[in-house]
């Protein structure tokens, strides 16, 4: 049994905790609300021309601070059947270095089963623009495929609610691989503030 004095000790101790807890929770809403994400370039490859060819790629300004990804891209060979994405988060700093390890992904067995805890980074990268694409549904893919209006709301909103990222220049380098081989890639260029 505990005396009165341990007892109160006990309650003491139990309500700084959850005071700390609190803080920290709050803190953590603090980073979320004041990071901001700003498009700073796009650039979008095919790597083979018979594959297809990108009909649109480029950032739109909605205004000073908000922007918005647009891209179309008319392919030749349908229907699609296998998607691997290689994905490079890189950070600037004497040039655009790794900052996080490259990951290569099956695009048309995430679609299959999106919940799957080891596809999770894909799941956030895919969530930030899902409503904007028609890389909406399974393999196979026999049609051109789109992105419309991928504004950067959409990831300050996603991914970055778990990171506390530092302020600078990113990058996301992606490259699209169809039945093994290499076909185009995108790489997507960004500031963050807070």
């Amino acid at each position: 049994m505990h005396s009165k004095s341990t007892t109160k000790h006990l309650e003491s101790f139990s309500f700084e905790r959850n005071i700390y807890v609190i803080t920290f929770e709050m803190w953590m809403i603090k980073v979320i609300l004041t990071c901001h994400v700003s498009f700073t370039n796009l650039k979008c490859e095919m790597f083979d021309r018979k594959f297809g060819k990108f009909e649109v790629c480029h950032i739109k300004a909605v205004n000073r601070t908000h922007k918005y990804i647009d891209l179309e891209i008319a392919l030749n060979i349908l229907p699609i059947n296998n998607i691997m994405i290689n994905l490079e988060p890189m950070r600037f700093g004497n040039g655009y270095k790794s900052f996080f390890m490259s990951m290569k992904y099956d695009f048309c067995k995430y679609m299959r089963n999106p919940n799957e805890r080891s596809l999770t980074f894909l799941k956030e990268i895919h969530s930030t623009f899902i409503d904007a694409t028609n890389l909406n549904h399974t393999c196979p893919y026999n049609h051109n495929i789109s992105v419309t209006k991928f504004w950067t709301g959409n990831l300050e909103k996603a991914f970055l609610r778990y990171l506390p990222v530092p302020n600078g220049d990113y990058a996301l380098f992606s490259t699209w691989y169809v039945s093994s081989i290499p076909r185009l890639f995108v790489n997507i260029y960004f500031k963050i503030t807070n």
